[in-house]
């Protein structure tokens, strides 16, 4: 299967490939070390406080001090640096560190995205597949999280993981359904709309509280239903539909 991302979804590089080898980038990792050693220094001195005291005769929690300083200025290099870069300093975790240090491109899991366990499940889905991400028809607010095409036909899914008895669950089954038919009008083809779930269990307690207007489905079950739907769309169709698809994509960078 493809997973087919427009040029705001798809991960880049913090600091661009061009510009490792400045002095703002030296001076950024040098902060990152700066900030190791202090966060070091602290917790060694908490670790081996007795062997400090009787070393060096110098009280753990005066190091400690000490490490505080020597972490805030690896922060301060940091915060310069980034800056520099136009890093955003919000959400700074050890994986945004990391990827920048590693020249990884920058892509966190997003809260509540599901679209990589369910890229995960279709991954052995031919590329006569393909899935897009954040899909918003035209005249409807509503965001669908996946579109999927491919010979057996044009889905949506929406992955659902929470309690569907709890009293602050909205169910997304009306509007997931309302979408699926603007985009299916758009299209000019039929759309089907899928909520997967968890687990089974979620599904037995969706039905026990809401109306079902859409198929339900257990995220193991969907590789073999793809599998298992008769071919009614050739090579054309599907990439006329793409590209149709494709523009609708409300694309948000990745990390926000």
């Amino acid at each position: 299967m493809r997973f087919i991302k427009n040029d705001i979804q798809t991960p880049k590089h913090l600091v661009p490939q061009d510009k490792r080898k400045t002095f703002a980038f030296y001076l950024l990792v040098a902060g990152v070390v700066v900030l190791v050693i202090g966060v070091t220094a602290f917790f060694s001195a908490s670790f081996f406080r007795e062997a400090v005291e009787q070393r060096w005769g110098i009280p753990f929690r005066r190091i400690q001090t000490y490490a505080l300083v020597v972490g805030g200025i690896g922060i301060m290099i940091y915060i310069i640096s980034a800056l520099l870069f136009k890093i955003p300093l919000r959400k700074t975790t050890y994986y945004k560190i990391d990827s920048i240090i590693k020249n990884q491109p920058f892509d966190p899991p997003r809260k509540g995205d599901y679209t990589k366990p369910i890229l995960l499940r279709l991954r052995d889905l031919s590329d006569d597949w393909s899935l897009m991400a954040e899909v918003c028809p035209p005249d409807n607010d509503f965001v669908i999280p996946q579109v999927v095409i491919g010979p057996g036909g044009v889905f949506t899914t929406y992955p659902v993981n929470e309690n569907p008895q709890r009293k602050i669950f909205k169910d997304p089954g009306p509007e997931m359904e309302k979408a699926s038919k603007k985009l299916g009008n758009s299209l000019r083809q039929q759309v089907i709309p899928i909520l997967v779930f968890a687990t089974p269990k979620l599904i037995e307690m969706y039905k026990q509280d809401h109306k079902v207007s859409t198929r339900l489905m257990y995220v193991l079950e969907i590789e073999d239903y793809f599998n298992s739907r008769k071919n009614k769309l050739n090579a054309d169709q599907i990439n006329s539909l793409e590209k149709q698809v494709f523009e609708m994509i409300r694309g948000t960078p990745p990390g926000i």
